[in-house]
């Protein structure tokens, strides 16, 4: 009975990861393929040269444009909602709840019904084509659920801790960074990767406000490139998407573990 659980329950599992699988399999034996095509083969004779195309020149610099828009976002919304969310979690003020779930509530309205105004607000601004209009407003949407996030642990840590350090001699702001921040560390690595994985994800926004092909980040370059100059070069395009999945990876592997405590500190809250 037990061992037919165990098969009724993996064997959903087993056909999720062939499915999502055979796309991946397709990127790589594509990548390799001199003459890539849509139909999923083993290359006749492997080559590295898409990746040699990938690592240099317009893709890598997209890369580093798609880095420095997703880090910078990142960074930004942390520090905003670190700042934020402690009074939000600590001070007791009229309307508290009703401006937080109403930030998080805005966040539910889709990118496209508002990009117009907001397009036409960097044009007077003389932002378009500058990575500080794409880094506000990916900053903007995603604030609500980073400061949604960090208030639910500082609702978890014990205001005993602060007032013990303000009989010591702490100021509120020293307390902050002394004791509070400490002890939050998985949630600011959950914030700050999950907002790194929606910049460096995010499509239209950079599409609308970056015209210029040297600002574009990965996502739009693999779009641009595609049927570039009439041909569509299938082993270069996936190439260029193993590429642009390596970084979200190694953020994950290098901060899982602080993300697996965030995660299960936060539900615990």
């Amino acid at each position: 009975m037990r061992y037919s659980k165990t098969v009724a329950i993996h064997i959903p599992l087993i056909i999720v990861f062939l499915f999502a699988l055979i796309p991946l399999t397709w990127l790589v034996l594509a990548s390799v393929n001199p003459a890539a095509s849509p139909a999923a083969k083993i290359p006749s004779r492997m080559t590295m040269e898409n990746f040699g195309r990938t690592f240099s020149g317009r893709p890598l610099h997209w890369t580093l444009n798609s880095l420095l828009i997703a880090g910078s976002t990142a960074t930004l919304v942390l520090f905003l909602s670190t700042m934020a969310a402690y009074p939000f979690s600590r001070v007791r003020f009229f309307g508290a709840n009703i401006l937080l779930y109403g930030l998080v509530f805005l966040r539910t309205v889709p990118v496209s019904s508002f990009m117009l105004p907001i397009y036409l607000i960097f044009i007077k601004l003389n932002l378009v084509n500058t990575y500080l209009s794409v880094i506000l407003t990916l900053s903007v949407l995603n604030i609500p659920f980073a400061l949604l996030l960090l208030k639910g642990f500082y609702d978890t840590i014990p205001t005993v801790f602060e007032e013990a350090s303000w009989i010591d001699g702490c100021s509120r702001w020293k307390s902050i960074f002394r004791i509070v921040l400490p002890q939050c560390g998985p949630g600011l690595a959950v914030a700050w990767f999950m907002t790194f994985m929606f910049a460096w994800g995010e499509f239209l926004i950079p599409l609308i406000l970056l015209r210029k092909i040297e600002l574009m980040p990965l996502s739009v370059g693999i779009f641009t490139t595609y049927g570039e100059y009439g041909v569509v070069n299938y082993g270069l395009l996936s190439s260029m998407s193993l590429l642009y999945a390596i970084p979200p990876i190694l953020m994950y592997i290098l901060i899982q573990k602080n993300l697996v405590k965030g995660m299960v500190g936060y539900v615990k809250g």
